[in-house]
Parts: structure tokens; sequence; C-alpha cells
């Protein structure tokens, strides 16, 4: 690309990885060969490194993201794409007790300090992070999905019989995440935007509720293929930053 980019690494999750839910083939999710960023760096002429993994959490994702830095295979840029396991919880053992003190699997403060840290790592290491914010989640799709199979009275005696609380969880964890991005200066992707753009973000959603359909993953290609072009390589802006005392 005319930035200066050419490889990217991408650790995320599930969303990354291009995991679709209800086929009907048995398994409890599949892989889809076209993910969003497939299709985004072939038409890009991009490399793509993709170490996602389904059901990853911030601190997974870290772990991932060293080893490539000290096996130097990151490249120019890497996307970091986390928040929708943080954010949830652990819904056998609410279905079991509805302890209303129970902590979602991450908590925001520890989400968004290894957040910083992987955007530190990378920024030590010349690569230029970028962050992607969560997609929507579709909380009726999301609650129908996780009470499956579990004791439906009891998740919603956690939620106190309002569905949407899980939908508000997943935002506060998304506003927070780009909050620290704008006082930063990490450079994002803001999927959840574009996605809630859309004519009707639901049609681009599995029945899960969580995970994008295959029509969703092509929507956020075409976001990437917009959005990537006009990301600034980290040592192109390094020297005019630096005088002005930002931090990259």
């Amino acid at each position: 690309m005319d930035n200066g980019i050419n490889k990217i690494s991408a650790y995320g999750d599930s969303i990354l990885k291009g995991a679709v839910t209800g086929t009907g083939s048995g398994h409890l999710f599949d892989i889809i060969e076209e993910s969003s960023l497939v299709i985004a760096c072939r038409n890009l002429n991009l490399e793509l490194n993709n170490q996602s993994v389904f059901g990853s959490i911030v601190t997974k994702t870290q772990r991932r993201l060293k080893k490539d830095v000290e096996k130097g295979v990151v490249g120019d840029l890497a996307i970091i794409e986390s928040g929708g396991n943080d954010c949830d919880y652990d819904w056998a053992t609410i279905s079991e007790n509805p302890d209303p003190q129970t902590l979602p699997r991450v908590s925001l403060e520890d989400y968004l300090r290894i957040t910083d840290e992987m955007v530190q790592l990378l920024r030590q290491n010349k690569i230029t992070p970028v962050i992607m914010t969560m997609p929507p989640l579709v909380g009726d799709r999301w609650f129908n999905h996780i009470s499956n199979g579990h004791n439906c009275e009891n998740i919603n005696k956690f939620v106190n019989n309002v569905p949407d609380k899980l939908y508000r969880n997943h935002e506060l964890y998304n506003l927070n995440l780009m909050e620290y991005c704008f006082k930063n200066n990490v450079q994002i992707v803001d999927m959840r935007k574009a996605m809630l753009s859309a004519p009707d973000y639901r049609d681009l959603m599995c029945l899960d509720g969580i995970h994008p359909n295959e029509e969703g993953y092509k929507y956020m290609a075409t976001i990437w293929e917009q959005e990537l072009p006009k990301k600034k390589k980290r040592i192109l802006i390094f020297l005019l930053m630096r005088n002005f005392n930002f931090k990259l």
C-alpha cells in the first residue's frame, strides 16, 4: 500500500478468525475460509499473519503477540481485537448460582491494562498498533444462545430480567477501549460504528448474536479495505509526533 504497510498480523478472537455458528454442521462453530481479513488483504495485496483464536481473552492474545514479536514475524502493522470474551461471564456457573457479584471473565481494569501493554510492546518494536472496536452485540439473540441448555430462570435472575444488560456491559468495555485509544493516540478501525451504520446490522450477525455471519464478514472486509490504507506507519510519523511529545 502507499502508506508503506505490506505485512500485517492480527491478534484477536473468533471474530477475526472468521467463526460462524448455527450452520447445521453439528459443530459448535465453523471457520470460513473467506474471513474479513483474508478478503481484504487479498484485495489490498497485503501479507497476512492471522493469530486469532476462538474463545481468546486478552491475556491469551497478549501471549501470542509476545511470541510473534520475539520471533520477528509481526510485520508492519498489528491489529488487536478483543473484548467480547473478556466482558462475558461463565454462564454454566451462573446457571447454577446466579450470584449478582459474579464478575466478567476479565475485569475492565485488567482488560485496559493488558491492551496498553500490547500497544506499548508494539511501539517499542516499531510496529504500528491498530485496535478494532467490538462489533455490536444482538442482545436478545445472545440471551437466547447462553440460555440454551442452561437454567434460563437463573440466568434471567442474574440479568435482573433485563436481557439488555448484556448489551450494556458489552458497550461499556467498548466505550472504555475507545477512550483509551483517543487518550493514547492509538489508531482504530471502528467496526462497531461501521456495522451499526448498516441498514440492519442484525442481518449481518449469526443467530448467536455475537458472531458476524458470512455476509457480515464480507461487509467487514469492505471496512478493512477502506481503513487500512489510511493507517499511518509508525516510522513515517515518528519524528513529527516526538517533537510534539505525542505518544505513538
